[in-house]
């Protein structure tokens, strides 16, 4: 009984209340059912400023918003194109595109869905690569032709350079939310994730010392280093993961002053070639690389033969006391050529070693090239190339070739050319391409 007393006693309580104050009552009902509904509508922009989840990375180099590692503007953007593994160009910000008047000009489609950071659409005239005798025309609005002075195959790799505007807006899955400098360099930058908030926001600190940037990970400052060049200093940490991995877009080579009295003898090149010892690093034996579509593995390999070398140099009439040798290297190569100029000097001919910062007259230099994801290098040795032919390298049945190879559009016969041009190269030796580098990701251990 005492019960349903109580009940009727709430019941007359609230109707009195619901008469007394109906119109208070309706506008918190209603103000609640769209206030559940802007919290849902907000709550994945809300989730991604209160996610905790950030990746402090570390990265090795003095860098410009127009000079950042690929692999963060390719975070950011796309270009028309992209590479694909086998670095041919495959589709990117282009659905596809179409080459007339014999690869003098290029008609791109744009893609429609492409947004950038700010929310507009990607149009065609907001794209104008600042590339040497290429205009850019907008045809449609979803139509963008290039129009070339000359036929040049290697056009689809550049455009697939990442298109950034001023403050590195973008189209690509990150943007920029916070960026410093320092001067012109940049000194951290983080980005956000532009849809999917699952993916963590990425913090870069730039260092310009691998020193520095394994203090800065022993101080807690970060807790990722990319692409470190030696874990001899980190190799035992105990909190540390560390992955390796070679780089087939760059190539260790020693490069031979092909004016040097000594080294314009190809025989003496090619017997230093096989006098070389393993180094440890996984070998490369071409100026292509080895994920190219144009790379050959039939081309001339100078394994260690100190037998043929000695051989060679004979044949050559190369004097021991006459024969000296200087190895120009950076430091991080020291050990390196270390190696090298111990087993030329076993060879007969006394070598030492170098160690510089920039690159200046040589009789041999050991350094890193970086392989373009095209295979053309006529930059790097066609005669005319004063600059950047740093062998002063002259052959006119390679000139012919490197011609030939940018002027051709068909891929199987720019495969043929470029497999004739490795060939004939290796065999000629202005160079001895020795091994892929290996880089070093360290991660903190959780």
């Amino acid at each position: 009984m005492m019960f349903f007393r109580k009940s009727r006693l709430v019941y007359l309580v609230a109707r009195e209340v619901s008469k007394k104050y109906t119109l208070p009552l309706l506008i918190g009902f209603f103000l609640g059912i769209f206030g559940m509904i802007a919290i849902k509508q907000l709550f994945p922009k809300l989730s991604m400023y209160v996610s905790t989840k950030t990746l402090r990375i570390g990265v090795v180099g003095d860098v410009t918003p127009t000079t950042l590692p690929m692999n963060i503007q390719e975070l950011l953007s796309s270009g028309l194109t992209r590479v694909s593994p086998d670095q041919a160009p495959i589709p990117g910000l282009a659905l596809s595109w179409e080459a007339t008047e014999s690869g003098k000009s290029y008609d791109f489609t744009i893609r429609e869905d492409a947004l950038w950071h700010n929310g507009k659409p990607v149009l065609p005239k907001d794209i104008n690569y600042n590339i040497r005798d290429v205009s850019f025309e907008v045809i449609s609005p979803r139509i963008l032709r290039a129009t070339l002075k000359e036929p040049f195959a290697p056009f689809l790799s550049l455009v697939a350079k990442p298109i950034l505007e001023k403050g590195l807006r973008g189209f690509g899955p990150y943007r920029v939310a916070n960026v410093r400098f320092k001067g012109d360099t940049v000194q951290f930058l983080r980005l956000d994730p532009v849809t999917d908030i699952t993916k963590p926001s990425r913090e870069y600190r730039f260092f310009r010392t691998e020193a520095a940037a394994i203090t800065a990970y022993q101080l807690g400052d970060i807790d990722n280093i990319e692409e470190l060049s030696t874990k001899e200093s980190i190799a035992n940490w105990k909190t540390a993961h560390i992955l390796d991995r070679p780089r087939y877009d760059r190539v260790v080579a020693l490069y031979f002053n092909t004016k040097d009295p000594l080294l314009g003898e190809k025989a003496v090149r090619q017997a230093l070639g096989y006098a070389v010892t393993d180094l440890g690093f996984e070998r490369a034996y071409s100026p292509i690389a080895k994920t190219s579509w144009a790379y050959t593995d039939t081309i001339k390999k100078y394994d260690f033969d100190l037998p043929q070398a000695k051989k060679l140099m004979t044949n050559a009439h190369v004097a021991s006391q006459s024969a000296g040798l200087t190895i120009t290297t950076f430091s991080q190569y020291i050990d390196v050529a270390q190696k090298i100029a111990s087993s030329w000097t076993n060879l007969g001919v006394p070598t030492i070693v170098q160690v510089v910062n920039t690159i200046g007259p040589f009789q041999v230099l050991l350094a890193a090239l970086s392989l373009p994801p095209d295979p053309d290098q006529y930059p790097l040795w066609h005669s005319t190339q004063q600059a950047t032919n740093l062998t002063g390298y002259v052959n006119v049945k390679i000139d012919k070739l490197l011609e030939d190879g940018r002027k051709e559009l068909d891929q199987e016969k720019r495969k043929k050319i470029y497999v004739d041009f490795a060939k004939r190269l290796v065999e000629d030796a202005p160079a001895i391409f020795l091994y892929y580098p290996t880089t070093y990701t360290v991660t903190r251990r959780k």
